[in-house]
């Protein structure tokens, strides 16, 4: 069952929801833990999703889609979603993959 922290933070007077991954990557097994966290704070009010990415290591392809599938939900529901504290690695995948130009990092 992968970690995921959830903080919050209300600046501004809107609900900001920062989503910790505790593990090195993010995949497949990432998947409904990540999808319920983004269900219960949207349905919650959140209006911001901050992704801490400190303890990220490592992402492919699925975790990739999960990102993509949890920024779709997000902006669906009017909200903004952005990406903290990646590494080099991590930075240079988005880039690679030009999804540096779909998140905001």
């Amino acid at each position: 069952m992968p970690d995921i922290k959830v903080k919050y933070n209300n600046e501004d007077g809107d609900k900001t929801a920062v989503i910790e991954i505790d593990e090195n990557a993010v995949g497949l097994t990432n998947f409904n833990a990540l999808n319920d966290v983004i269900e219960a704070e949207s349905a919650a009010g959140t209006r911001n999703f901050v992704f801490d990415m400190k303890n990220l290591q490592t992402i492919n392809s699925s975790g990739l889609g999960i990102l993509i599938s949890c920024l779709k939900k997000i902006k669906s529901s009017g909200a903004k979603m952005n990406f903290v504290n990646t590494n080099e690695k991590i930075t240079g995948i988005f880039k690679l993959t030009k999804l540096d130009n779909v998140f905001e990092i």
